[in-house]
Order: C-alpha cells, then structure tokens, then sequence
C-alpha cells in the first residue's frame, strides 16, 4: 500500500496498532526533516509498548553499510526485545549488491523485525521499489506546489505546539510561515524556542514571534516586495541595500521573497481564471479588506509571466550565492534590477 502524505501514513499506524504493523516500510521525500518525522513516528508506534524500547533500534547509513552486517542483522532474532526496528538511513546511495539481497529478502520478511528504508528518491521504476511496495507499506511524498505546502503545515505546526501543551491559531501559523518559509526543520526549532519563550502562558502569539524570530525586518520586507511588485526599480534598490547593511543574511532575505512571490503568484492564478477577490480571501484568511485589495491589485499589475521568470530568476541567484563566492550586494543588485524590469 502506498501513501503520499504523512496524515494519512499517521492513521494507518493507528489503525495498524498493536500487532498488524508492516514488517517493511518505505520513507521517501527529499526533505530529510520529513522522512525524519515520519520514521520517528515508526519507531515510536512499534516500540512504545516494550520494556526497553532504546535496545529495540539499529540505524545503518548507507554510505557506511556492509551488506553482510545488514543482512545478518536482519535474519537475528531479537534478545533483549520483543520486536526491534532497522532503519536505512539514505538509502538512495545503497550499493547493487545490498539492493539485491534487499529484495530477496522482501520475499520473506523476518517477523520480529520492522525493516524502515528512508530515502531522498527512489525510481518507481526499479524492482527495488516495486518489489518493496508489493511487500509493505510506501509512504513517497508527493511534492506540493507552494502554497499547498503551506497549507499542509498549518496543521503540523497546531500539532507540534499542541504536543507541548500549547496553543497557536491558523492565522499566527501562517505569519511564523511568511517569516521563515515552508522548511519544517527550520520552523521545527523555531518552535522549540517560541515555547520556551512563552513560559507558562498558553498561547503563541504574533507578538511573540515578531519579538522572538531572527531574521529581517518584517515590515520592511513587505515594503521591499510591494516596491519589486510596482515595478520600482530605484526604491527596491534602496530597500534591499538597508536591509544588508543593517545585517540582515542574504540567503534569508532570497527566502522572504521567494515567499511574496509564491503567495501573489497564486493570487495571480486564482485572478486569471476567473477568480475574484472572495476566493482569495477564501485562500488566504488573512488577506481581508484593503489588505486584499493591495494584493490583488499588486498581483494584477505585476503579472503572470513575470512572478514564473522571477521565482526563476531568485532561485538562480540562491544557487549563485551558495556556491559562485560572487559578492551578495551585487548579486542582490542584478536579482532586484531583473525582478523590476
């Protein structure tokens, strides 16, 4: 059986509890935080019932991997626990030769063993995959558009503060999303840190996030996009320049725009087909009264093909600047000048 999103892969651990677990599981998603969350959430279901549940784990790295030791690990039988659980860590750098006894080894499961295989990419194609689908359960994320990806985390993010005994409401999920992006390890540890901040209080609020959360400016972020968004060549230079000089990274400066621009793109979309303003607002609950009109209206002027060439454009120069040493002003100046044209 296959699954495409971790809710859904979540209700069948439920329902699989206690003793009609999948003796293999396949994690595949290229964020490594998901696979993470995902495996975690194995691990937990099978062993939270057993004596000594830190005895009942073995994790291989696949680049390190002899296959006779994984092999052998997989046909013991458990000693100090009633089932234990391997987990293949990366293992789209699995070898021919562990692959191979992989999938003999698909044919006939050992019992006392939940074999969990994580990896960034696994061609559907091969028999690896195919054999290990047949044989268990395949949670391989379906990669989102943005602002379904975005909406898909509101909930995660309710989830993770519920864990520890706090609450935090759709529209503040969202405000912490536009300052950090859709990263779940980032916005992970900035959790951590947003509950600590709070104490005792029960609730995360906006204030607290903009007291707490490093990174720009927020309002001058905003006023840097509405100025790339009129086309303002001159002001956007202005603004991207303060917002160097006052320290604020590059890096995490290109992830603020990429955001208003994945966010006015879908505006954008929803306005070209037919769409008006009610369903916007439907989208983004946030965006209400002259604040709606300012995004449509900025949605509109800016245009379709101009938010596809400039999310082009932006992630180009996070390349650029992750890996050519050019200097981030000037690539920062080249990346507003295109995004203004």
């Amino acid at each position: 059986m296959k699954y495409t999103a971790l809710r859904a892969f979540e209700k069948h651990l439920e329902s699989a509890a206690p003793n009609r677990y999948s003796d293999i599981y396949f994690i595949i998603g290229k964020e490594g935080f998901e696979r993470k969350v995902a495996a975690d959430m194995v691990v937990s279901h099978i062993l939270k019932e057993q004596k000594n549940p830190s005895l009942g784990l073995l994790t291989f790295e696949s680049d390190r991997l002899s296959t006779e030791e994984l092999m052998n690990e997989l046909n013991t039988l458990p000693f100090f626990s009633e089932k234990r659980v391997v987990l293949i860590q990366d293992a789209e750098k699995l070898n021919k030769e562990t692959t191979s006894q992989l999938e003999l080894y698909f044919q006939k499961p050992n019992p006392t063993i939940c074999l969990i295989i994580s990896a960034s990419a696994i061609h559907q194609g091969t028999n690896f995959y195919k054999k290990g689908e047949k044989a268990g359960i395949v949670l391989d994320y379906v990669e989102q558009k943005p602002w379904e990806k975005e909406q898909s985390i509101i909930p995660w993010i309710e989830s993770t503060v519920a864990c520890e005994g706090k609450k935090i409401d759709a529209n503040t999920s969202r405000f912490l999303i536009k300052l950090l992006g859709t990263q779940q390890s980032t916005l992970h540890s900035e959790l951590q840190k947003l509950i600590c901040y709070v104490g005792s209080r029960p609730e995360i609020t906006m204030q607290d996030i903009s007291k707490l959360t490093s990174g720009v400016n927020v309002e001058t972020i905003w006023q840097l996009g509405e100025a790339i968004f009129r086309k303002d060549s001159a002001a956007s230079l202005r603004i991207c320049k303060a917002l160097l000089q006052e320290g604020s990274p590059f890096l995490s400066l290109l992830r603020q725009i990429r955001t208003q621009f994945q966010t006015e793109f879908q505006v954008c979309s929803i306005l070209s087909n037919g769409g008006t303003s009610a369903e916007v607002a439907k989208q983004f609950p946030y965006m209400k009264g002259f604040i709606l009109d300012r995004h449509v209206q900025m949605a509109q002027s800016y245009g379709m093909q101009r938010f596809k060439s400039g999310m082009l454009h932006i992630d180009a120069t996070e390349v650029q600047a992750k890996n050519s040493g050019t200097d981030d002003a000037l690539l920062a100046e080249l990346l507003i000048i295109k995004l203004t044209m």
